[in-house]
């Protein structure tokens, strides 16, 4: 079995290391049942050991070595590359803010050491980035751009795009979009992140495919509505992609969420996107909305909140098919713009609420002519819903269950 190595920022009781990685080691709980993993888990890397003491009895339990350093991570305590895969989950623990009021999680640190590892070694093997590929555009850039200069294949991204859904998830390849609109909960800077993830993998398939962003503008609170009184994105598409949502509570946005936030994205072949951050409205849901040819789209990206946040378990099963074939399963383009989307959204923020010209996201792309693993069910059932851990396996516990997003 391919050996895959595990750097994490932080491991502890459902965090992203939590959910992603402890299923490489059960098995993935799916609804047609558990499936059990085909690559192994060799090593672990823990950069704040302090926060991560159920990855340590995790490892412990199954025999997984950890290493103090990046490095003997990759090569298993030796001098060269010694694993055929890297895991990297880098979105927990505790990183100072930038003065932005973005989490500075050193993506770049941490990737730039394996890819030294890999190019010293003259061997490229796939890595997985979870979430976005650096705090800020010119780390993500660099990061994309090393990748593809060692000719490692790379995977990154949210589990959104991998989510059930309660109608038909994707529009017709190659159709126009005039407007799309995500809808999210949570704060734009956080969360804001799945939702992004969740409109692209959507917008990537219009006609022409994805030819990058001219311009974004963050607002919140009452200016999301002046902006939407004045034109800027459609309100009545933005309550369709509401009204996908199962949480959603009776009555218009307007009168159950007074603050919330929005990024208008303005893309170069004149398509507008937006995304809507309206936790208070939709509560724990996420929607999406699109105009095309006069007809109107909605859609609702279901994810299991609960344990095992079966979620996890469709981005499992790309991140190992992957590495059992080196040809990742979702662009990395997808989130190297999305990435790139979020810094420019704090940018906006910071400078309350300008439009911010983005002529360095040009990121031309198509989508992929073959589909990613993902349920075909409109909701989770079967082993996705539990029980958890699987009969026959204990798992070491240091905090009680909360919910978890993807």
């Amino acid at each position: 079995m391919k050996k895959i190595a595990v750097v994490a920022t932080s491991y502890r009781t459902n965090s992203h290391a939590d959910v992603i990685v402890t299923k490489f080691l059960t098995g993935y709980p799916t609804d047609e049942g558990l499936v059990q993993p085909k690559v192994t888990i060799a090593s672990m890397y823990f950069d704040q050991p302090e926060d991560s003491e159920l990855g340590r009895k995790i490892a412990d339990k199954f025999g997984v070595a950890v290493y103090p350093t990046i490095r003997e991570a990759l090569t298993l305590g030796g001098q060269e590359l010694a694993v055929d895969g890297v895991i990297y989950a880098g979105v927990h623990g505790q990183y100072p803010h930038s003065r932005l009021g973005v989490t500075m999680v050193p993506q770049l640190n941490h990737l730039d050491q394996v890819f030294r590892v890999l190019d010293a070694s003259k061997r490229a093997v796939p890595v997985y980035c979870d979430r976005e590929l650096g705090y800020s555009w010119l780390d993500s850039k660099w990061i994309y751009d090393r990748a593809q200069e060692l000719g490692a294949p790379m995977m990154a991204g949210s589990s959104l795009p991998l989510a059930w859904t309660k109608v038909p998830f994707e529009q017709v390849l190659g159709r126009p979009v005039a407007e799309a609109i995500s809808i999210g909960h949570g704060p734009l800077l956080g969360y804001g992140f799945h939702a992004m993830e969740a409109l692209q993998c959507m917008l990537e398939r219009r006609t022409g495919g994805e030819t990058g962003v001219a311009a974004v503008q963050a607002l919140q609170g009452p200016a999301v509505y002046e902006a939407a009184e004045a034109g800027l994105f459609s309100m009545g598409l933005a309550e369709a992609g509401c009204s996908a949502c199962s949480e959603k509570k009776p009555g218009t946005m307007r009168e159950h969420d007074k603050a919330p936030q929005a990024l208008l994205i303005h893309y170069t072949d004149g398509t507008r996107g937006a995304v809507l951050m309206a936790g208070h409205y939709v509560g724990e849901c996420w929607g999406y909305a699109a105009s095309m040819d006069g007809e109107t789209i909605v859609a609702e990206f279901v994810l299991h909140n609960n344990v095992p946040y079966s979620h996890f378990s469709y981005l499992d099963l790309n991140i190992e098919r992957m590495f059992l074939t080196g040809k990742p399963q979702l662009p990395l383009e997808r989130t190297l713009l999305t990435s790139g989307l979020l810094d420019a959204a704090a940018r906006s923020l910071h400078a309350g609420g300008k439009l911010i010209e983005t002529p360095h996201l040009n990121v031309c792309y198509q989508p992929y002519d073959f589909e990613p693993l993902r349920p075909t069910s409109p909701a989770p059932t079967g082993a996705s819903i539990g029980p958890w851990p699987p009969a026959g396996v204990e798992l070491p516990l240091v905090a009680p269950p909360a919910r978890k997003t993807g």
